[in-house]
């Protein structure tokens, strides 16, 4: 609602009043930053006090499209203050609509039903049709993000319907867009779209940008479910062109992003999904529409998309921690509102303090007992979080354990059927022909066996170091499998003092890097390094690329073997990356070393 609605209208020679009605008509056309500098330009110059009361009221509807709604509250409820003192009934309707939309965004839905309320009964009582329709468009709203749809829809048409006698086109459209918002929120898509698409024209029309975008988000979103991204394209150019220039954290421009995420996402284009998100979040904007862990988790997915795990699991875990937080703020706006409760009663009680002493007392006791009530269940539903994440890191890492086996014995598997049986096959074909040929055969098998068996013993790190280990097994490896294999060392690094299980993974890491180097990589030379310096342990096998799987891709660093590794590097939060370049493929752990 404008200012042009106020009930005292001023000399058009006073320049506050003249910046007043200018500042309406840059929040009309979505300046928002213009808006709000000449608002607080035209407070300074100490306008009448009704001028100053539209001019607060003006100001906090710009932060509220501006996404600042805890400073839209504040500014409001001291433009209502001053309402009051001036008896300015369309200023006091106004600033309850203003409030209830901002509080409504914060999630607090009980002070905006409270605004609301108290709004509509007012407007009802001094017949002001015009701001009765506006609240009951704001109720609507409410409702429908509260999962009340009949309720929801009873309030859009009943305002629509009473719009249109008024012949107010601009509440009669934002009725029209809530009917679309309800039927989106219910998954029906066709519905809302057929809602919105006949009245688009003249949305256009009226050229009011917050209607004009709320009508393009639903629209958007509609369409991007059906799967239509032509028609998501063709309106997106238009939403383009309407938030040039407005503030990204206004909560139309907020939902259009959204959607515009959304749509690079499906179209896997995640760098530049990824690049919105980072702008949005580095913005510091968000409201009930676009929480921040709604944010967190669409940048985990990404993340996740574009196989950038480690990170994805950062932002998904950091999602879940805000949603906590939001939760227990929930708890504390329930008690900050028996709070307000109680206060007022207690204030009602002190009036007739000497015939209600005793109900006062008893009162006291029972709200004592509530709080006590009420602080031993927030402790309680504090612990029982804490056991649950605890129960589930613990599942995880037995998980990650049991994976890693299950890839262990599968490896070993192949590894007799392929190997070791079909040598056995050959040597007992080979007994009838050729014993000489056939004795050489066992050697050979035996040989296999016996590296099969160190590759499953596991080094006692107690009594040797990893150095010692990994030059021992590269001595085996070399020995039995005829390839040419380099190692470095860093000899001036004390490797007693890495810890045991440390230790265990890299060496665990280099056996299974290295028999894949063998296994899918050319003939030439495997390289090995283990070097430490700025902190680091830098460990680093190196080989010739070998042939190419059907997809492309070389076949040694993907599938189950490449996530054995990575969860492996995760135990002991080293960074595991892998690379090809000049023919040579290249697998890199990176561990950070404590000091001491």
């Amino acid at each position: 609602m404008l200012a042009c609605n106020r009930t005292e209208h001023k000399s058009v020679s006073d320049p506050a009043y003249s910046m007043l009605e200018r500042v309406a008509e840059l929040n009309a056309g979505g300046d928002k930053q213009g808006a709000l500098a000449l608002a607080d330009s035209a407070l300074l110059m100490h306008p009448a006090d009704t001028t100053r009361c539209w001019l607060l009221s003006e100001k906090a509807v710009t932060l509220v499209d501006m996404g600042r709604m805890a400073d839209a509250v504040g500014v409001a409820q001291g433009a209502y203050r001053l309402a009051e003192k001036l008896h300015d009934v369309d200023a006091m309707l106004n600033l309850r609509g203003t409030m209830g939309i901002a509080y409504r965004r914060l999630g607090k839905t009980d002070s905006a039903l409270v605004q609301y309320k108290d709004g509509i009964q007012m407007a009802l009582a001094k017949h002001n049709a015009e701001y009765e329709i506006y609240l009951n468009n704001c109720v609507t709203v409410l409702y429908s993000e509260s999962n009340r749809f009949a309720e929801a829809l009873h309030y859009a048409e009943k305002t629509e319907k009473a719009a249109f006698a008024a012949n107010d086109t601009i509440q009669r459209l934002s009725a029209r867009a809530n009917i679309g918002g309800i039927y989106l929120r219910q998954n029906r898509h066709q519905a809302a779209l057929d809602a919105m698409l006949p009245c688009w024209q003249e949305v256009k029309s009226v050229g009011y940008n917050v209607l004009t975008l709320k009508f393009l988000s639903i629209i958007l979103k509609s369409y991007s479910a059906l799967g239509d991204y032509q028609a998501v394209a063709q309106y997106m150019q238009y939403a383009d062109r309407v938030m040039d220039g407005m503030a990204v954290n206004s909560n139309g421009v907020l939902g259009i992003l959204e959607v515009k995420a959304s749509l690079l996402g499906k179209q896997h284009r995640y760098a530049e999904q990824l690049a919105l998100m980072d702008s949005i979040i580095a913005s510091g904007t968000h409201n009930q529409a676009m929480p921040p862990d709604k944010m967190l988790r669409m940048k985990a997915q990404c993340l996740e998309n574009m196989n950038r795990n480690a990170e994805a699991l950062a932002f998904m875990n950091r999602a879940y921690a805000v949603l906590d937080s939001v939760k227990q703020s929930d708890i504390e706006k329930s008690m900050s509102e028996f709070t307000v409760k109680y206060k007022t009663l207690e204030t009602e009680m002190a009036l007739a303090e000497s015939r209600r002493e005793t109900a006062e007392k008893a009162n006291q006791v029972l709200w004592l007992v509530v709080a006590v009530v009420l602080l031993l269940g927030v402790v309680g539903i504090m612990l029982y979080r804490r056991r649950i994440a605890a129960q589930r890191a613990l599942l995880h890492e037995k998980q990650s354990y049991i994976d890693g086996l299950e890839s262990e014995r599968e490896r070993i598997a192949k590894e007799l059927h392929d190997g070791v049986c079909n040598d056995i096959l050959a040597t007992k074909l080979m007994l009838a022909t050729d014993s000489i040929h056939a004795e050489q055969y066992l050697d050979d098998v035996w040989r296999n066996v016996r590296q099969l068996s160190h590759e499953l013993m596991p080094p006692c790190f107690a009594t040797v170091t990893l150095d010692t280990v990994v030059r021992s097994y590269v001595a085996a490896i070399s020995k039995n499998g005829g390839r040419d294999i380099s190692l470095k060392i860093d000899t001036a690094f004390d490797w007693s003092s890495l810890p045991r299980q440390v230790a265990y993974e890299i060496y665990r890491i280099i056996q299974e890097s290295t028999a894949n180097a063998m296994k899918y990589g050319d003939h030439s030379a495997i390289d090995i390094s283990l070097t430490a310096s700025d902190g680091n342990l830098c460990v680093c096998v190196a080989n010739g690329i070998g042939a190419s799987s059907a997809d492309g891709r070389h076949t040694s660093y993907h599938g189950i073997g490449q996530q054995t590794l990575q969860k492996r590097a995760d135990r002991i939060c080293a960074k595991l990356t892998v690379s090809e370049a000049d023919m040579r493929h290249r697998l890199t752990l990176t561990y950070r070393l404590t000091t001491t």
